[in-house]
């Protein structure tokens, strides 16, 4: 595959532009302040989680020490990791009462983290409560179970091989070439299954890879300013630990939500989706080529999975699955088991003037002057009236898609 200079800084920007239309700013604030009141509930489920499991027992303080060290930057760790200790440690000791609080609070973070992604791939309909709840259960338990797995496996490999007395240079860069792995794993995990929306599992590695990549070069140059140019417990004294939690969460979460916005932008790479303006005339031409295959494949008894509407709808994964929930809620689709969709209405009943007002017009959505709206639609009437006459089937078999 070649990465012509033009095509790579004409994509550079366009995903400049979706980081600017995300608000990832201000998004990464809102987060911060979330995850400060459920930093510590997260952490106490994960050794909870971690502790159901006997192979894992002898390893839950080296994991608590993992988990605090790929949270913070080695500098800002010496000064927040004891503190962290006590209120995880505490935080074990609750009732059950304490332990619901907590998990309520847990899920909250977990519900604002997935209204953000949802709204980085263009999702406008959130998932059914309980699906919520088990997307939910999922990260909370299988993510520590991957991390909990990965740092079992790389203990073994470190007690058979007995690397760190070979070559302590080397040791060090497989220490940390793991912790980018496990990160990576997890990132996968949450951009794969989190927002409610087709996510490639090759764009959400390759996603987790690259953040997991910047949040290790994030936490040099953030614990560089803090140990060299910052100076906070100088200014703060006792509570410098605060200012430096809440600045380093800010720059995770920022690296986070750049991850996500670059995950969901690699499907526009292909076919240079990315320079098509996304505009209504667009959508409506997107959709009638959806429900063109879906009625190919129906014929052969078959349903369509995203990357199979992706060979001939050449646009973004966000922007196909709006178009296919649009159908949805119009009646024309369904979607399946494993994100496969099929036809609910034959294309021989689907006229193209419907499908014309679900995407381009609808007059009864209009909530300007009347005058306006009855000039609009006088316009329009010729347009509706030739639309009108061919249904989705009947255009297919002109244009000799059929």
């Amino acid at each position: 595959m070649s990465f012509p200079v033009p095509a790579v800084l004409g994509f550079a920007d366009f995903i400049r532009r979706r980081l600017a239309q995300q608000r990832v700013l201000q998004v990464a604030g809102s987060l911060t302040f979330t995850t400060l009141l459920a930093l510590v509930p997260l952490l106490t489920i994960a050794l909870t989680v971690m502790s159901a499991f006997p192979v894992f027992s002898d390893y839950s303080t080296r994991f608590k020490v993992m988990l605090l060290s790929t949270l913070v930057p080695e500098f800002a760790g010496k000064v927040i990791t004891v503190y962290m200790r006590q209120f995880a440690d505490n935080a074990e000791k609750l009732t059950a009462a304490g332990i619901v609080m907590l998990g309520v609070t847990s899920l909250m973070l977990m519900s604002t983290v997935e209204r953000t992604f949802n709204s980085i791939w263009g999702v406008r309909r959130a998932r059914p409560w309980l699906q919520q709840s088990m997307v939910y259960w999922t990260v909370l338990t299988l993510g520590p179970l991957v991390l909990g797995g990965g740092l079992l496996g790389w203990r073994l490999l470190f007690k058979t091989t007995h690397i760190e007395r070979i070559s302590p240079l080397l040791d060090e860069s497989l220490q940390a070439l793991g912790s980018i792995g496990l990160t990576m794993l997890v990132l996968a995990l949450l951009f794969r299954i989190l927002p409610n929306r087709y996510v490639p599992l090759k764009h959400a590695m390759l996603g987790g890879l690259v953040t997991a990549i910047l949040l290790e070069a994030t936490k040099l140059v953030f614990g560089f300013y803090i140990g060299e140019i910052a100076n906070y417990q100088l200014v703060y004294g006792a509570f410098a630990s605060l200012p430096i939690l809440l600045l380093w969460l800010f720059c995770l979460w920022l690296v986070v939500l750049m991850g996500a916005v670059l995950t969901a932008s690699f499907s526009y790479w292909e076919g240079a989706a990315w320079k098509r303006r996304n505009e209504p005339r667009r959508r409506f031409l997107d959709a009638v080529e959806a429900l063109v295959m879906l009625d190919h494949a129906q014929d052969d008894g078959l349903a369509l999975r995203p990357e199979d509407l992706r060979r001939e709808v050449k646009v973004g994964y966000d922007e196909l699955g709006s178009v296919l929930d649009k159908l949805a809620q119009a009646g024309y689709v369904q979607r399946g088991a494993g994100d496969s969709w099929v036809l609910l209405k034959r294309a021989e009943h689907i006229l193209l003037a419907d499908v014309f007002r679900l995407f381009v017009y609808r007059p009864e959505c209009g909530d300007g002057d009347d005058d306006i709206a009855a000039g609009v639609e006088k316009l329009l009437q010729p347009t509706m009236g030739d639309l009108a006459q061919y249904s989705v089937a009947e255009f297919a078999r002109r244009v000799g898609r059929k």
